[in-house]
Order: C-alpha cells, then sequence, then structure tokens
C-alpha cells in the first residue's frame, strides 16, 4: 500500500488533540465532606469503574476520528498486487503537449516538468501492470493502439516527445483516455492527467463536465497542474505584408496578457537574417494593439517578426511569407496598346511586390496556371477558353479584377462571367450631363483596399472626374467599395474579385493623371491577391494550393521535403501537403523553381 497525498498523513499527530484537551481539562477536585452527605461515599466501586470506561471510549472513538480523516486525506491505494499477484492496473497517462506547455517554470519549461513526472508514474508500476502513454495538442495521439507492459519501450517514446505548437483539446484527450480505460478488463484503472489545464483547451465544458464519461466511475484519477512562475505574457498575434506604393510595410499585431504596459519593441528580419526594419507597439497591459512599419524592401521569400523573450518563447515570433517569388504573379489582359493601368501596374516592379505579365488571349490558360490574380481592363468578351480558365483560376481560389469601360459587351460579360464571380450584373454606358462629371467617393467606412485615403465615408477619394461610367447593378452578397456621388456603384466587391465600371481612357475619366490611380491600383491588386499568395497557417493544417501536373516539393527553412499530394476538387487540380506541424517559412517548388512561399504560426489561444 502507498499512498497519494503522502504530505497529510502528518494530519495523524492531531489524533493527539483529543487527548491532550482531556488531559488539560481534567481537574482533580477537592474533597470537602459533609455531614449530611456521608452516605456518598458508599457509592459502589463498580459503577465508578463503568463511568470512566465510557470516558475512556469515548475519547478513543474521538481520537480514531481525526485519525481516519488524515489517512482519508492522504488516499491510500494499493498499487500491483501481493506477492505475484492476481490485479494488475490499466494506467493511462495524458501528457499535454500543446503550445502554451512550452513555457518556462524553474525547472525548465513546463513539459520538461511533465516529462518527468511521468518518469515516476512509470517507475512505481510493477512488472504486471500496463500502461498507454497519449501526448496531445489539438487532437489525441496515443503512442501505441493499446496499453503495453513494456516498460522500457515506453520510457523510449517518452523521451523523445517535445512541446509542438498547436492548441489545446482536452476533450479529444479525455475520450482517448475513456476509450482505453473502458476497453480494459483489469479490476485496477487509473488515469493520470499531466496538464497546465489551458481554458481555451476546454471549450464549452468545465472541469467536472470533461470528467463524465462512464468509464471514469470506476477508475482513480489523478489530476497533476502545471503552471508557469511567471504569467506576463505578450504575444505576436498577426504579421502580413501591406500595400504600399514605394517598398513595404508590415502591419503588425500583438497582445498583452497581464503584461507590462509600454513600447514593445519589434524587429523584422529577412529570412537570411537581414534586416528589414524596427519599430514600436504601444502595448497595454492586458488588450491588443497593432503598427504599422515600413520595410527597407519587400522580403524575397518571407521574414521573421519578433519581440524579446518573456513567459512563453513560442508567440514572440511570427513568421510571414511574401508569396510567389516574393511578389504577387498578375496576369494583365487587354487589348490594344499599353494602357495606362498597364504603366502604373509595372510601376516599380518588381520593388513593388507585383510582378506583371501581360497575355494573349491563346496564352491565358498557360499563363493563369501560376498567377494570383488575373487583371481583365476594358474586354469585349473573352474567348471561349480564357472565359474557362479565369473561372477555374477563380474556382481555386485565385483573384479577379474586372475593368469595365464602352466596350464590355453587357450581355456576355451576365452570362458568362459574372455571375460565376458573385459580382453582379453589368448595365450600359451612362454619359454625364454636358459640362457635368462624377466624382468617385468612399461608400464604406473601413477598407483595406482605401487604406491610407484619408477621406470619410461619403467624402471624395481624390479630385478626379469621371465622364463616362457604366451602370452596374451589385449581386446581394457583393457590396460596393466605391460610389460615383453616392449615386452609382464604383468599385463592387465580392469574395476573391472585384469590378470597376470605369475606363482610365481619355475622354472616360482624368483619374489616371491623379495621384490617387497607383496607390488605389496597387491596393486593390495586392489586397485580391494576398490571402492566395502568402497564407498564414496553423499547425495542424494543411497548405493546398492551385496546381498543374509535375514535379512538385513543399520544404521548410532547413530544405526538408514535406510530404505532399497532387488532389481533384471541384474540377480543379490542387497541391495539397500533410499536417503541418512547426512554425516557420516553407517554399513550394516546381522542377527546382519557387514557385510560392508561406507561413505557419501558432495559434494566439495558447498565448493567455
Amino acid at each position: 500500500m502507498n499512498f497519494l497525498n503522502p504530505l497529510f498523513l502528518f494530519g495523524l499527530a492531531a489524533a493527539s488533540i483529543p487527548i491532550l484537551i482531556h488531559l488539560f481539562t481534567r481537574r482533580k477536585p477537592r474533597e470537602i465532606l459533609f455531614p449530611s452527605l456521608a452516605f456518598l461515599s458508599e457509592v459502589q466501586q463498580s459503577e465508578i469503574r463503568r463511568l470512566k470506561l465510557k470516558q475512556w471510549l469515548l475519547l478513543l472513538l474521538r481520537t480514531l476520528a481525526v485519525a481516519c480523516l488524515a489517512l482519508a486525506m492522504a488516499r491510500p491505494a494499493i498499487r500491483g498486487s501481493f506477492g505475484q499477484g492476481s490485479a494488475p492496473t490499466t494506467v493511462v497517462v495524458l501528457v499535454d503537449r500543446s503550445g502554451s506547455m512550452s513555457a518556462g517554470s524553474r525547472e525548465g519549461t513546463l513539459f520538461a516538468a511533465a516529462r518527468r513526472a511521468v518518469e515516476h508514474v512509470l517507475a512505481s508500476l510493477g512488472p504486471a501492470d500496463e500502461v498507454l502513454l497519449v501526448p496531445y495538442d489539438a487532437a489525441a495521439a496515443p503512442l501505441s493502439p493499446e496499453p503495453s507492459t513494456d516498460m522500457a519501450r515506453v520510457r523510449g517514446a517518452l523521451q523523445s516527445l517535445a512541446p509542438g505548437a498547436a492548441t489545446t483539446n482536452h476533450r479529444a484527450a479525455l475520450e482517448a483516455a475513456a476509450r482505453a480505460l473502458s476497453a480494459s478488463r483489469r479490476l485496477n484503472k487509473e488515469l493520470f492527467w499531466l496538464s497546465d489545464l489551458q481554458a481555451a483547451g476546454f471549450g464549452t465544458d468545465s472541469l467536472p463536465a470533461a470528467l463524465r464519461d462512464p468509464a471514469f466511475a470506476n477508475a482513480r484519477i489523478y489530476l497533476v497542474p502545471f503552471a508557469t512562475t511567471n504569467r506576463a505574457n505578450a504575444a505576436l498575434t498577426d504579421a502580413s505584408l501591406a500595400p504600399a506604393e514605394t517598398g513595404g510595410a508590415l502591419e503588425v499585431g500583438a497582445q498583452g496578457f497581464d503584461a507590462q504596459a509600454g513600447d514593445l519593441a519589434v524587429e523584422v528580419q529577412e529570412s537570411d537574417g537581414s534586416s528589414l526594419g524596427r519599430g514600436f507597439i504601444a502595448l497595454p497591459a492586458r488588450g491588443s494593439a497593432g503598427t504599422l512599419l515600413p520595410l527597407s524592401r519587400v522580403p524575397a521569400i518571407g521574414a521573421r517578426v519578433s519581440i524579446p523573450d518573456d513567459a512563453l518563447p513560442l508567440d514572440n515570433q511570427r513568421w510571414v511569407a511574401a508569396g510567389r517569388d516574393g511578389g504577387l504573379r498578375v496576369v494583365l489582359r487587354e487589348d490594344g496598346e499599353s494602357s495606362p493601368l498597364r504603366l502604373a501596374l509595372e510601376a516599380g516592379s518588381p520593388a513593388s511586390g507585383l510582378v506583371v505579365r501581360a497575355a494573349g488571349a491563346t496564352e491565358m490558360p498557360e499563363a493563369l496556371r501560376s498567377a494570383d490574380v488575373v487583371v481583365l481592363n476594358d474586354l469585349e468578351r473573352l474567348g471561349a477558353a480564357e472565359a474557362q480558365a479565369v473561372l477555374d483560376h477563380h474556382r481555386a481560389g485565385g483573384a479577379v479584377l474586372v475593368v469595365f469601360g464602352a466596350r464590355a459587351d453587357a450581355a456576355w460579360w451576365n452570362e458568362s462571367v459574372l455571375g460565376a464571380l458573385g459580382l453582379g450584373r453589368l448595365g450600359d454606358p451612362v454619359a454625364a450631363a454636358s459640362g457635368a462629371s462624377w466624382r468617385l467617393m468612399r461608400a464604406v467606412a473601413d477598407h483595406a483596399v482605401l487604406s491610407g485615403f484619408p477621406a470619410r465615408a461619403g467624402e471624395p477619394l481624390s479630385s478626379a472626374r469621371f465622364f463616362a461610367i457604366r451602370g452596374f447593378t451589385p449581386a446581394a452578397a457583393a457590396r460596393p467599395l466605391l460610389e460615383f456621388d453616392r449615386s452609382h456603384p464604383a468599385l463592387i466587391e465580392a469574395p476573391h474579385a472585384l469590378a470597376l465600371v470605369a475606363s482610365f481612357g481619355a475622354g472616360a475619366s482624368d483619374l489616371s493623371t491623379s495621384g490617387a490611380f497607383l496607390p488605389l491600383l496597387h491596393q486593390m491588386v495586392k489586397v485580391l491577391g494576398r490571402g492566395s499568395a502568402a497564407p498564414s497557417l496553423e499547425p495542424g493544417e494543411r497548405f493546398t494550393m492551385p496546381a498543374t501536373t509535375g514535379p512538385w516539393r513543399i520544404e521548410d527553412a532547413d530544405g526538408r521535403e514535406l510530404p505532399s499530394e497532387l488532389v481533384t476538387r471541384d474540377g480543379a487540380t490542387h497541391l495539397e501537403s500533410e499536417r503541418l506541424e512547426r512554425p516557420g517559412l516553407y517554399r513550394v517548388t516546381q522542377a527546382g523553381a519557387l514557385r510560392a512561399s508561406f507561413a505557419v504560426n501558432p495559434s494566439p489561444a495558447e498565448s493567455d
């Protein structure tokens, strides 16, 4: 027999309290003889002995009650069996290896302390006992299909474990433990649960509710919680490349969890370690804040954002991917000579973050296979093959920007393309009255496309004038971002698509000569393409992108290849990786040529 809480055995000393009270409160009365009470001296001695025996029995019961209470709190348990034994035990050990378990403690990290605790559990087991080790984070991953009596193998598996970066799911771990205990035919069943009990891991459950499974009714449950010595923590929660007219910029978000309020130093480095920029975030003790950091250049593959180390080093850095070849691949389809739109898109490339390729009708299907954004500028209609290529590109997650001028055939666009893009219906050309014009005005208070423009909702975006526009009726799920004098939609947004219903040609508007033209156009393209070109995933998710057949490869920052495969969904071919576990930058290549980059970052849910 041993005791689960042996410190409570010191409570046995409290059993002496009733005895001490009895001894210190017992008083020997002074004898006073009265003649009239002389007959009391003849009381039978047997009656006196009976009364004393009753008092001693009462004292013994009080002492035993205190001793039993101390023993009960010490939780005696029979482990293994007597001699060679016939009562072996099934032991399930849940070990939390989520991101928060990498927090520091007096003995290293919380996970290191948990691993030592598991070693103590294994050392206490008998030769006939069996154990199932279940490390878990977002999912439970038992190290064997069923409990094992091979302790050497279990110890070896334990030493190979390390904390991950995924979120916590206590329910998944407890469900795995319940299945193992339910399948066991042994009389003795025990569950050891080692965790920091991250609150986000319970979801809507409470701790008692999580243990309500009938499988735990006949099992002894030992909860071993771990806590960091310093709970103050600042976490990077977001980092993404922002549209910029020249150079580049990075939007950085952070959150304080009982952190020291003040300016938080932020540094941005290229994937090769060279500096891209520095700045500060005015971080509150508890709450979120952000800043826009100017960059000396757009990173070629990606960048690492970092803040000083604190309680949880895991969330003190964040990776941001630059996308394909360090910039967005833009395919431009237009007829005739180079337009003001093409000149604006190509301005500053590749430092602007846009890699522009002009493609003809026959080149479109091939060009769109590696594109992030396709821009269709004032086209009457598309050929059947290129129209299908545009729709396949959009269906696979690619972005589309359509600019409608006087040439566009409304009937063809409405029937063939706009419905599938979810934008709405194109109308007839509309001309301003003689001597009049329209102005481009904000229709929404805040949107990434309009970032940097000081105009508020209902105010002109610039002084540019428009003399000829196209009518447009937005779809139910679409919304106007810009309007012409609050009477006609100008820029309409749908998922992965934008439509601008005005031409930049001479006589139609003077927007192309205004200061708003280039930044507005670049921001439209960058905001459209940002998601598909440079995604940020969480540990446990899979990377996917449109792909053609060929020798594709996904590798981490150290050049190690990750398993991946080509899959077909909704008629389109995608490259899909295995589940990603390690935070960092990843590269996607085809036949040795870089095609994309993406980042994996921990969830902020583990930071509190």
